[in-house]
This record gives structure tokens, sequence and C-alpha cells, in this order.
């Protein structure tokens, strides 16, 4: 998931005072790494929680999306006026971005389903001979957090970076209420946009987070012109553990602090983001002042923090679609590890981890055993946003697997 996480944080929830566990819930809405190291499993245990949504009949599901696109839009009405945002501050937002990078990069929009809808798209060096790239951001992401790295990836390749559908200045599409479903719309929409933008060779899929769970999905159901599959730190490969609250630091948690649990599981991730409206900057600055400190090679200013809270103040399709496929947010609600049989044999797969990442790297040495064609690599001061984190080792890394391509 897109959240960029903090990894140098602490804290003692066992002695967490009112006010602290506030900050806590707050910290963790906005994805706060060692918060999400400690609070990653904060859900009640009951059925529900290992159930997927049951595939509703097509009627009922056209309904239950015609209602539910219907009250989002009166939402986003309201948000939009206390936010102040819309399509033009992201824009703007995203060229401060794009400002900063030495190399020219060309944005359009690929339209999709019959025209219906439109993915964002940018990309540069397209008259290269060599294998193109296509970047795939994670949850809350958009093409403005590959900045650290555009200008090294498209010195020698054509590069392609995209807005996934219901996130940045991606169309807000209303997605299904079955996480199977879900997942198919993002996969089906990704191969419209390949066609759309006429990449008809051989290309290597680069996902990170969610974007790394979907890369896959892709590649399993479109395989033809995957070359190599490339996932950072990718989220939802494991299976959620049967007994969550008896492993390692959760057992420290306090109850109180787990009885916020079905509230926070109910509620879409970012919410306390655009419930802040024009605050909602101040509040990023104050949970993750680290998200500062990792651009500071290319940006002296805030401009980051105003073009994530623009990305996410938005329509919150994409990431209710997030809701819908996630199990307590850090587990799919149908792990890959299940279905990663189902890949080409023929696609290398590389992982790459942050060793510092909340995110488990149990499933991709599990991968690695069961299939040829796999290799597992970590970066050992990353967190789960390696490509932030440590720049400079992640385009070595690249570079290196990249080699033969």
């Amino acid at each position: 998931m897109n959240n960029f996480m903090r990894d140098d944080q602490n804290m003692d929830v066992s002695s967490a005072s009112p006010s602290n566990v506030i900050d806590q819930m707050i910290s963790i809405a906005l994805f706060d790494d060692a918060g999400m190291k400690k609070l990653l499993s904060n859900n009640e245990q009951n059925d529900s929680s290992h159930r997927t949504c049951p595939i509703a009949s097509s009627t009922q599901e056209k309904c239950r999306i015609t209602i539910r696109s219907y009250f989002s839009k009166i939402d986003s009405l309201r948000r939009l006026a206390w936010n102040i945002t819309g399509p033009k501050q992201l824009e703007r937002a995203e060229m401060k971005i794009f400002e900063a990078l030495k190399v020219h990069f060309d944005g359009y929009y690929v339209s999709v389903l019959n025209n219906a809808q439109k993915i964002w798209t940018v990309s540069s060096n397209l008259a290269s001979n060599n294998i193109p790239i296509v970047l795939i951001h994670g949850f809350a992401g958009g093409v403005g957090l590959w900045s650290l790295n555009l200008d090294q990836l498209c010195a020698d390749r054509p590069v392609y970076a995209l807005d996934l559908p219901g996130f940045a200045r991606s169309s807000r599409l209303i997605f299904s209420l079955d996480p199977m479903e879900a997942e198919k719309q993002f996969v089906d929409i990704l191969e419209e946009w390949r066609i759309g933008i006429g990449l008809n060779k051989e290309f290597i899929l680069l996902g990170h987070s969610f974007g790394g769970f979907l890369s896959t999905s892709y590649a399993i159901n479109y395989p033809k012109y995957v070359k190599q599959l490339v996932l950072i730190d990718p989220w939802g490969f494991s299976q959620k553990p049967e007994n969550i609250w008896e492993t390692g630091r959760l057992q420290r948690i306090p109850k109180r602090l787990r009885t916020f649990s079905p509230v926070i599981m109910k509620v879409s991730p970012l919410t306390v983001l655009r419930a802040a409206g024009p605050l909602g900057v101040s509040l990023i600055k104050r949970f993750r002042a680290d998200l500062h400190e990792k651009f500071t090679k290319l940006f002296d200013d805030d401009r980051i923090l105003i073009y994530l809270f623009h990305c996410n103040a938005q329509l919150p399709t994409g990431e209710e679609a997030f809701q819908t496929m996630s199990d307590c947010f850090a587990w799919a609600k149908e792990p890959m590890i299940k279905r990663i049989h189902l890949l080409d044999e023929r696609i290398p797969i590389c992982f790459l981890h942050g060793e510092q990442s909340w995110i488990t790297m149990k499933s991709s040495f599990i991968i690695q055993k069961q299939r040829q064609n796999t290799s597992v690599d970590t970066i050992k001061d990353a967190g789960h946003h390696v490509y932030a984190d440590t720049p400079e080792e992640f385009e070595i890394y690249l570079k290196r697997i990249l080699y033969n391509n």
C-alpha cells in the first residue's frame, strides 16, 4: 500500500494516555510504519473477519453500486467544498513535482471502458529501443511519488507511469463490493490502458505495495507482454495469521486501544485526512514529518505533502476498493501466495523488500522455493517505501536486475 510509513517511531502503547491514544490512531490512519508494525492486526477476532464478501447477484450488485455512487458524489461535493481541492489543484501540485526533474515527461489521459473513464499517464524516452518499464504505484499514491527515480529510470529505456483508477488524477470510478470483482476491474483496466497506449511489445512491470499485488494479478491474467515482474515490498501476498494477538509486541497492546478496532476497520483509511479539510497538509506534516526528509534531494518545501493531500482529499473510490479487497488493511482477502502458481513460469519475479518494513518477507521466500526464475533481495536501511527511503540503493538494484533487458 503506498502508505508512506515512518520507520523510526517506537511508541509504547502499553502506557498510552487518552490523548496519546488519539494521536496514535491518527498516526495509523496516515500509515505510520512503526504504528502499523504494532497495530497491523488491530481488529476484533470474529468469524466475519475471515470471510470474503459473498458474490451478489448481478441486479443486486448494480443496485448497490448505483446507491454507493450516488452517496459518494454527494459526499464528494461536501468534501471538495471543505477541502478546497479538486482536479485543478491536484494538477498544479503534480506540476510542481515534475518541475524538479531534469528529464521532460509527457502527461496525457488514456481512455478506457468505452471512453467512460480516463487513466492519467506520464511517459518519457519512448524513442528508445530498449524494453519499456511500466510503474504501478501503491495505495494512496500517484505518479508523483516516483519523482526520486524517474530521471535515472528513463536514462536508458522508455518509462510509463500511471495513476491507478480511483487514485490521484485518474477517473474515480465506482468499484464492485466483491473483492475478486474489484481486483478484476483494476486488472482489466490496466489491460485496456496497455492497448490504449499501443504498448504491443514486451515490457517490464514494476509495482510497489498494492501496485505490486495488482501487477502480479495482471501478469497472471494477461501474461503475453510481461517480460519481467519487479515487486517492491508488495502488499497482499501473505495469509492473515490465525492468532494475531499471541505474537510478539501485539501482546502488549492495551485492551482499551483494541476497542477502537471495529470502528477503524469500517472506515476508509484516509478519512481522517479528508475530515481535516484545509488542515490536511498540516496533519500530514505533524504525523509524517519524515515525508519531507525523504524528498529533500528534490524539494526543500512541502510540495510532496501538498501533492499527497490533493491525491487523497477527493472521492476515495480506489481507497474504498482497497478496503473491499483487504482484510484489516494489512492483508488481502484473497492473498496472492495462494494464486502465484498460476503465473507463467517464463516470467521472472524479482522481490525487493525494505529490511525495516512492516510487510513480512516470508511469502516471498516461500515463492522463491516454489518456482524458478524468482529472486528475493533486501535493502538494509529501507522501510516499506524502498524507492524513497534509499533511492540510490534502489537504482543500483534496478540496474543490476534489469541489465539483461
